[in-house]
Parts: structure tokens; C-alpha cells; sequence
């Protein structure tokens, strides 16, 4: 990963940047609050010190608001964690701190943000497959329930909407697999399953299953 650090006190930015190439990943080290805004490099991570003495640190959490921040502070107050992570900043980590905390820190939010995008992208795909489907007026029903339909979409686009409106979330197990019904046997009491495909199943298969 690409990271930017902004602390003033340089041997400390060398430092943390010389263990976090020995974990792979690459370093740019600047003082100035003004000569980290000028950069046009994409970052992953910003490590960005709270106590850079007469600088306006806010400009760098606006300017890299889509990337991981990370603080580095000497003491938690007001000033260097509450005001910046309600500015836009994620965490923060307090000066001495071992390389290893910065590390699980670091992957982390990084493993947050890609679930992150991934979880938008399939909201996208969704709403463009589902969106425009019509669904009835009132969704709340007694579970279990069956929807019969011969659009296998509308059966797809009620199951998320039903989840949605109560709030719990849905387990998909197709019923042409063979290990959906063992999964629904332990499945949790908080997710509702979304079991289609009921038509593959053989008559007395379908009458064990109901």
C-alpha cells in the first residue's frame, strides 16, 4: 500500500516508514501540512500527526476524506481525536505504539474498505436487476411464507425488500443445493432464509421439505 505520513517530528516518520517498508509497503514522509496537500500520488493510508505545531491539520483529512486516516497522538483530548474522527478521520493510534498495533490497524480499515465497495458495488448491481420490479403494497407477512410467482425475479426482489423493512439479514440457500437444508438447521434465528428453486426439488422431496 501507498502511505503518507505527516509528522513533524522527522527520526519518528522515518521510523515508523522504515518498518512499514519491511512490511511491503511504500512511504512518503512530509513535515509541512502544505507540502502534503500539494501531492497528487493516490494513497491508501494517511498517518497523520495531531501535534504538528502551528499547522491546520483539517485540510489533509478533507483532501484524502476517501482514503484510510489514521492519528498518531501524543494525549487524547478534544484537539487531536474527537474533533478530527468527527472531521473524517477513522482512528487513531497514541505515540509510543508498537509497529505491529499500526499494522492490524492499518489492515483493518483496509479490509473495511474493500468490503466496503464491495457491498456497494452489489447494491448497485441490485437495485439496477430488482429496482423497477412492482412489489405489494404491504410486505409484512408471518414467517414462513411461500411466494409463488413465474417471474423469478419478483420472488428475488420481494425476499431482499421483506429483509430490508424488518431489518434482519437474509441467508440465501437454494434448494438445488444439496447442503441448504443442513445449513438452515443451523442457521441463526436473527437471519431469515431465502430458500428458491422450490420447483427442482422431487414431489417427495417437496412434501419432506414443507
Amino acid at each position: 500500500m501507498n502511505i503518507l505520513i505527516v509528522e513533524e517530528e522527522i527520526y519518528l516518520a522515518q521510523s515508523i516508514a522504515g518498518k512499514l517498508i519491511d512490511f511491503g509497503h511504500e512511504c512518503d514522509i512530509f513535515a509541512a501540512v502544505n507540502d502534503a496537500l500539494e501531492q497528487e500520488r493516490r494513497y491508501d493510508v494517511i498517518l497523520l500527526s495531531t501535534n504538528l505545531s502551528g499547522q491546520d491539520f483539517y485540510p489533509v483529512i478533507k483532501k484524502f476524506s476517501d482514503e484510510i486516516i489514521l492519528l498518531m497522538v501524543s494525549y487524547i483530548s478534544n484537539d487531536t481525536v474527537n474533533d478530527p474522527l468527527k472531521a473524517g478521520a477513522h482512528d487513531y493510534i497514541q505515540k509510543p505504539f508498537m509497529i505491529e498495533e499500526l499494522i492490524r490497524k492499518i489492515n483493518h480499515y483496509h479490509g473495511f474498505k474493500q468490503l466496503q465497495r464491495k457491498c456497494e458495488l452489489y447494491e448497485e448491481y441490485l437495485h439496477h436487476q430488482l429496482g423497477s420490479i412492482q412489489l405489494p403494497e404491504t410486505l409484512k407477512r408471518p414467517l414462513p411464507l411461500m411466494v409463488k410467482t413465474n417471474y423469478q425475479k419478483q420472488a428475488d426482489a420481494f425476499a431482499f425488500a421483506l429483509a430490508e423493512e424488518l431489518g434482519r439479514p437474509l441467508k440465501y440457500l437454494p434448494l438445488s443445493n444439496p447442503a441448504s437444508l443442513a445449513a438452515l438447521e443451523g442457521l441463526d434465528e436473527e437471519y431469515i432464509a431465502y430458500m428458491p428453486e422450490f420447483q427442482t426439488l422431487k414431489k417427495s422431496e417437496k412434501e419432506a421439505f414443507l
